[in-house]
């Protein structure tokens, strides 16, 4: 008998949520299989139903977006053997998009994780070591993304004033900033390298896009054992408008307001305090410093047949 848990958050994708637990009234589970469904009451719950159950199954299978899937691999024990599955039904679902590269359909999707044999991709994930202004320490997990600055203001936006799903939501979070964000100043230390930089935003991947396809950092790989640090310099808001289409179809790569740094440990340091998100979720708006790193290979994600 295999043993799966189903998470299911029922607020994911304006509604998204609560329709799949309806679904899941009438499907028929395989006789092969002992399925425990978790439905998420509050913020970070997904992050203490992990830290519960990370052993005692075989697979873990998280529905929603990428802020649930960020609450979920903060609390997984990553010493558990179970395999991880993902049913994108959130607003935004960019880790998916970069391990499924393509939209998945979330039924056939779900028979196959729950089936004998499952194929399994190990993946990477980020670190963060995040001090504020006032010296507080926050420890965070990112399994898609972390960004600074313009892209956090969007970020923030997006999350407490959301009107629209997807992209849509987040182009008008976009625009929302565009009209008064300035540039911000950090300092950069890869390695033995340090570095200045004067930028629009900085953007940390480990897959290649933000924002339910907003592909900010083209030809990351979540497999590779590097991080991708993307950095945008641009001072004309005319041609921040002429990026984003570009941007939907995975065509900034080689542009030459952005600047690409692949590596396995990053510090940033912002002279001025600011916003700074992980996987959608703002982390802090007071963000001062940020040490980031990978662990390589350290989660089991199933891929449907």
């Amino acid at each position: 008998m295999i043993k799966v848990a189903i998470i299911i958050n029922p607020k994911s994708g304006k509604g998204s949520g609560n329709f799949f637990i309806e679904k899941l009234k009438s499907f028929k589970v395989p006789n092969t299989v002992n399925l425990t469904i978790y439905i998420t009451e509050y913020p970070r719950h997904a992050t203490s139903i992990a830290e519960n159950i990370s052993k005692e199954f075989d697979r873990i299978i998280i529905a929603g977006g990428d802020g649930t899937l960020n609450e979920f691999i903060n609390g997984f024990d990553i010493g558990s053997n179970a395999s991880l599955g993902i049913l994108p039904i959130g607003s935004g679902n960019d880790f998916a998009l970069s391990l499924y590269q393509d939209k998945v359909d979330v039924d056939k999707s779900l028979i196959s994780f729950l089936s004998e044999d499952t194929k399994v991709l190990k993946t990477d994930f980020g670190t963060i070591k995040l001090t504020e202004e006032n010296g507080n320490i926050i420890l965070k997990r990112f399994i898609n993304s972390l960004g600074i600055g313009f892209d956090a203001r969007v970020a923030y936006l997006n999350q407490t004033n959301k009107i629209f799903n997807g992209s849509l939501s987040y182009l008008i979070s976009i625009l929302r900033t565009f009209v008064t964000f300035n540039s911000i100043n950090f300092d950069l230390k890869i390695g033995d390298k340090q570095l200045k930089r004067n930028a629009l935003f900085c953007s940390i991947g480990n897959g290649e896009s933000v924002g339910a396809g907003l592909y900010l950092m083209p030809g990351a790989e979540i497999d590779d054992g590097y991080l991708d640090l993307s950095i945008v310099d641009l001072k004309s808001r005319i041609k921040l408008l002429k990026l984003l289409p570009k941007a939907t179809k995975n065509k900034i790569k080689g542009i030459p307001e952005l600047e690409q740094i692949r590596f396995k440990k990053l510090e940033i340091e912002l002279e001025t305090p600011y916003y700074s998100h992980v996987d959608g979720e703002i982390v802090s708006s007071k963000t001062k410093r940020l040490e980031v790193n990978i662990l390589h290979k350290s989660l089991s994600f199933m891929i449907p047949d």
